[in-house]
């Protein structure tokens, strides 16, 4: 009986075991879902190909706003005030930290240098925007195993060089490269275009500004401003130069809200820049308004409504926030006033009571006065107007 049942339960072990293999060999491992891989390595493509045409779109409808497409208003975010914003600030910290006779070389260098770097950096956003369309694309072109071979390509296409190394497969991606190709070169030919204009309107501001003498050896101030005027021609020739002003404001208005960074462009000529060249002559406008009989009727109201509005347009510059300064509880010094107000009444002006002229200067001031004291101060700008151009080195004619 010990052994039979031994023997039972041998065979039910070996049973079981032999069950147990046979469950093993009958079980397939399961394969890997292709399917999903290949969903999800085609949606990351879209994705790239999206987000690369977004980039490229937002980039190319920068450049033509800035350079073509004068009524249009940017948004903070928008390459070009983004990198004029941040360039500026990084530009002036330094230059705040410069040597005093090495400070206004150095700002003033800021200008033509940044042009330099809008176009570089909307070619790289344009490349790289096309890197990933192109990576998104690797199916359709042959040799690009990765993103910076994507890059190459784009850039090859961007500029029309055209090694043949890479190549499109395929109608919709010769096409594609097609559209890439000239968007570079209309890219470049808007830049190419747009320099004669923005030096054009760059140049007119400055001649204007050599005008602005006193002829004194003195910086320029707005009743030098005026005795100058008037020794040209007495009441008419004060006249004369507020309306020689009036179209200058009206010219850089026009530049400089059609090209704001022309704002950020200094003077050639040491001891100058357009903006204390404005408040000179904005300042000597409201002085006369506030202090002569019947100066709202002539020329000097209209060049006041003018560099007034040039003045609060400022913010469109897009390296520059406004802001109001602190101007320390006044609008200005009223022994300054006082002096000014005398040396004016020794020209044989009309002239209002002195207290009415000083509380219709403070309120015209108001109206202008912070904005233009908070931008001379983000723009680095001494509260100066000196007449003393560069001389002329005739030694390198030869």
């Amino acid at each position: 009986m010990g052994k039979e049942t031994e023997g039972s339960s041998n065979g039910a072990e070996r049973y079981r075991s032999s069950r147990q293999r046979c469950g093993t060999l009958t079980k397939n491992p399961r394969p890997p879902n292709l399917a999903v891989e290949l969903i999800a390595e085609g949606v990351v493509e879209v994705l790239a190909v999206a987000a690369g045409l977004a980039l490229v779109l937002a980039t190319a409808g920068d450049a033509v706003s800035t350079l073509v497409t004068t009524r249009r208003r940017r948004g903070r975010f928008w390459p070009t005030p983004v990198y004029y914003r941040w360039s500026w600030r990084a530009w002036r910290a330094v230059g705040r930290r410069a040597r005093p006779e090495l400070r206004e070389g150095f700002l003033g260098s800021y200008g033509p240098l940044s042009l330099l770097g809008l176009l570089v950096l909307w070619v790289l956003l344009l490349v790289g925007g096309w890197g990933a369309v192109w990576w998104g694309l690797r199916s359709r072109a042959t040799g690009i195993d990765g993103y910076l071979d994507a890059v190459y390509f784009a850039g090859v296409g961007f500029f029309t060089v055209g090694f043949g190394d890479i190549l499109p497969v395929g109608d919709l991606a010769r096409l594609l490269l097609i559209g890439e190709a000239f968007m570079g070169l209309v890219t470049m030919a808007l830049v190419i275009g747009y320099l004669p204009t923005l030096y054009g309107a760059y140049s007119r501001r400055e001649v204007q500004l050599l005008a602005l003498d006193d002829l004194s050896d003195e910086p320029t101030t707005p009743v030098g401003f005026l005795e100058a005027g008037h020794a040209a021609g007495g009441a008419g020739g004060i006249a004369a130069a507020f309306a020689d002003w009036e179209r200058w404001c009206d010219d850089v208005y026009d530049s400089h809200t059609t090209y704001p960074m022309l704002a950020l462009f200094r003077s050639r000529q040491p001891g100058q820049h357009w903006l204390t060249g404005l408040a000179v002559v904005l300042d000597a406008a409201a002085i006369s308004l506030a202090a002569v009989d019947g100066a709202w009727a002539g020329p000097a109201a209209r060049l006041w409504r003018r560099a007034s509005r040039l003045v609060h347009n400022f913010q469109l510059v897009p390296a520059v926030e406004t802001r109001e300064a602190e101007l320390a509880g006044s609008l200005g010094d009223e022994g300054r006033f006082r002096a000014a107000y005398q040396r004016l009444g020794k020209l044989g002006l009309p002239l209002h009571p002195y207290g009415q002229a000083w509380d219709e200067l403070r309120r015209l001031r108001a109206g202008y006065y912070p904005e233009l004291v908070a931008a001379t101060e983000l723009l680095l700008v001494p509260l100066e107007y000196r007449h003393h151009p560069a001389g002329l080195d005739v030694t390198r004619s030869g």
